[in-house]
């Protein structure tokens, strides 16, 4: 097994990753996967701040209706 091969299996797909993650590794690439994993991260987190922004506005604003 090359060192290339051996480095893939021992630290990028280790026996915890799911096998969706690592046929998703192996079809489309690290870099790819992980730049496709970065920006659905980013996305939930931007959804997860608007949330929240939205949940304190619309509070305060029964708030101020009271």
């Amino acid at each position: 097994m090359s060192k290339f091969s051996k480095f893939i299996k021992d630290i990028v797909l280790p026996e915890v990753v799911n096998k969706e993650r690592r046929k998703k590794i192996l079809n489309d690439g690290i870099i790819e996967t992980w730049k496709s994993e970065e920006q659905e991260r980013k996305t939930k987190e931007a959804k997860e701040i608007a949330k929240e922004t939205y949940n304190k506005a619309r509070s305060s604003k029964i708030k101020e209706d009271e």
